[in-house]
């Protein structure tokens, strides 16, 4: 068994249990490109002058730029999707020798390329939020369009059909979007239809097999909730947010130049642990929020606890429409031939037919899981 997945914003590839990471030859290029130019510039950005010009604002490190966003097996090898900077591109790999020249299908400047599909030359990708079909030459067609983001684009294992997730964006200026479900999109016939909805759940990754099954996962929705400060109080506040404002401007540069506060109460470490940045402080959340999720999915008496909510479960859809619940739990997952491979953010693991749970390797936030070579699974030891 040899299959691809993201992990970090890098790729790997397990094969018969053991990881490798893939090196990236395009990001990796763009990185040292881009790096060189800010190095040539790097005089513009630095000094005590650099505060008061108008291009202060300077990241050196360019891969903060770069994002992997989709994998997937093309016959014995694999394409990625990626964002560089402002240009969204497609390039296809070789898993059997990672170090050898990438081909190139399409690049796109202001575009982004996120998830990817692809079967028989095809590719089935999110372009720009909706879904697109390229061909191997980078022609592409949109299928898809209007107040809608789509995701996770799947062939179906019986037809030409492809699935993929959509929500509904809100209209008028207003934030967030409705509920995911499952659209089937089927490009000869020009239509589009849902196959799956539930107002208080997202449906997501829809996959099918060839005896008919059909796959998602769903989580809990959770509308987002746009809070708007009354005029009233905005106007009674401003003087003060005016008055905080150039405080607070001042008693940076007093640490920035003199190397103390205004306040004197106040440690240099305390500037530095307001001035979080808002990844910084998204990433300490999410590990509080995978810490309790490890010991609640523990409580539970789950065989290998993961990191994610026991309310985001992997489902199957019979051809009776009898549902079954495969994994709670689960981050992502992918079929093969003997089940379901799934990740539950620590370790990715095996569900087989027969409801059996095998670790296959240990591999942190696995996603975009894509099989290469199907076949058996060693065991271990």
């Amino acid at each position: 068994m040899k299959f691809v997945y993201i992990s970090g914003n890098s790729m790997f590839l397990c094969s018969d249990g053991k990881i490798t990471e893939l090196p990236c030859e395009r990001a990796a290029r763009y990185t040292d490109t881009v790096n060189e130019i800010n190095k040539n510039k790097e005089w513009k950005h630095t000094g005590s002058g650099a505060i008061f010009r108008e291009d202060s604002q300077f990241f050196p490190d360019a891969s903060r730029g770069v994002s992997i966003n989709g994998v997937s097996a093309a016959n014995e090898d694999f394409i990625y999707s990626a964002v560089l900077g402002e240009m969204g591109a497609i390039y296809r790999k070789s898993a059997d020798s990672p170090k050898a020249p990438e081909g190139h299908i399409y690049t796109g400047m202001n575009r982004s390329i996120g998830s990817i599909a692809y079967k028989n030359g095809r590719i089935a990708a999110i372009l720009d939020g909706h879904l697109a079909i390229f061909d191997e030459r980078g022609d592409y067609n949109e299928l898809t369009d209007g107040h809608s983001a789509e995701d996770s684009p799947f062939w179906s294992a019986t037809d030409g059909r492809i699935f993929c997730s959509t929500r509904g964006r809100a209209l008028e200026g207003g934030s967030g979007y409705s509920a995911s479900s499952v659209l089937s999109v089927d490009e000869k016939a020009g239509t589009i239809d849902t196959l799956f909805a539930e107002e208080n759940n997202d449906l997501l990754e829809p996959k099918n097999d060839t005896d008919g099954n059909y796959y998602f996962i769903r989580q809990p929705y959770r509308q987002a909730k746009e809070e708007r400060e009354p005029i009233w109080k905005s106007v009674l506040l401003f003087p003060v947010r005016i008055i905080k404002a150039l405080f607070g401007f001042v008693n940076a540069f007093t640490v920035l130049f003199g190397g103390e506060p205004l306040r004197k109460n106040q440690r240099r470490g305390d500037v530095k642990s307001k001035n979080k940045s808002q990844r910084e402080l998204f990433f300490e959340e999410r590990m509080r929020e995978a810490e309790k999720n490890e010991k609640e999915n523990a409580a539970a008496g789950d065989k290998n606890p993961g990191i994610f909510p026991r309310s985001r479960v992997l489902v199957r859809i019979s051809p009776d429409e009898t549902e079954t619940v495969l994994y709670k739990g689960v981050l992502d997952y992918t079929l093969c031939s003997e089940g379901v491979i799934c990740s539950n953010g620590k370790e990715i693991l095996l569900i087989g037919k027969d409801g059996s749970e095998k670790v296959i390797a240990k591999a942190e936030l696995a996603e975009n899981l894509s099989v290469i070579n199907d076949g058996p699974i060693p065991e271990k030891g």
